[in-house]
């Protein structure tokens, strides 16, 4: 049970990134700045709290606002400028890790008041709060793709934008939102992972990319985009906690455990691609029969 606490412990931050990413993901696209608005968002809140004085939900919600900011020209550049997701997200995820640097000179922020550690540190009973907030931000999630109109446009979109924009769908729309919705998802996480490291750090977050997206797409999160289920998310995220917990303590060194993560990753993603290609040959098959047939009856 201690171990598990640890593992809920150890998730949230990624697990709370991880409802975002699989937002942009099922629209089909892709952020690489989450990792960079995880230390935005950490060096704020830290440096509101610790030099300006301010109380924590401010400081938090300013901090929050920053993210989007980068989730908004995120959206910009690919939903105006036309841009790859992954090269825009890349310039902003440079621009990102600039900033967090440039708010504190490069220096840590330490000095933390006790309340902006609870959501990092303090535990309901033996629940740790930052778990309590992942899994809030789960239900919301799943609400959000589940049971509104937007939500399920971003399945529709990510299987095929093109049928989408001609079924009048508004695709520029929807994925400013699963840009924006990422950014707010990594903002929070970012505040979590402050108060769990009671500092603001600028290089937070910098390798917790690979970790959320494994999760993405072991959870049935499709990389192509269109399909998954937010608690199967869930499922991903305790899996890869468990897997890096596991290989900790099993003392596997640093490079080590990313190999494995790589490996984990690709079979996960090769997985789905068959799967996606083998139905897709199905699909082709069964045309093809039908359309001998016909010809053969005529």
């Amino acid at each position: 049970f201690n171990n598990l606490i640890i593992i809920l412990r150890q998730v949230a931050v990624s697990g709370t990134m991880a409802i975002g990413v699989a937002l942009v993901l099922i629209s089909g696209e892709i952020d690489l700045s989450t990792g960079s608005q995880i230390a935005i968002s950490g060096m704020t809140c830290a440096l509101l709290v610790v030099k300006a004085g301010w109380p924590f939900l401010p400081a938090m919600l300013i901090a929050i606002l920053l993210t989007m900011v980068i989730g908004l020209l995120n959206g910009a550049a690919t939903c105006f400028l036309h841009m790859p997701a992954m090269i825009a997200t890349l310039g902003t995820m440079n621009i990102g890790s600039g900033i967090a640097y440039l708010l504190n000179g490069g220096k840590t922020v330490y000095g933390l008041p006790d309340g902006a550690k609870v959501i990092g540190q303090a535990s309901v009973g033996k629940f740790p709060v930052s778990a309590i907030v992942m899994l809030v931000a789960l239900c919301i999630g799943a609400f959000v793709l589940n049971k509104t109109k937007t939500g399920r446009l971003c399945f529709a979109i990510g299987s095929n934008a093109d049928a989408a924009r001609l079924s009048g769908i508004n695709v520029t729309r929807i994925k400013m939102f699963a840009f924006l919705w990422c950014s707010v998802f990594c903002g929070i996480g970012g505040v979590i992972l402050m108060g769990r490291l009671n500092s603001g750090v600028p290089t937070a977050g910098s390798d917790l990319f690979l970790d959320v997206v494994i999760a993405c797409v072991v959870g049935g999160i499709s990389s192509a985009g269109g399909e998954g289920r937010v608690f199967g998310l869930l499922g991903g995220i305790l899996v890869m906690g468990v897997l890096s917990n596991g290989m900790s303590v099993m003392g596997l060194e640093d490079y080590i455990q990313n190999i494995c993560k790589g490996v984990v990753l690709i079979m996960a993603v090769g997985i789905d691609s068959y799967r996606r290609y083998a139905a897709a040959e199905r699909k082709a098959h069964v045309i093809r029969s039908s359309s001998g047939a016909a010809t053969a009856k005529n």
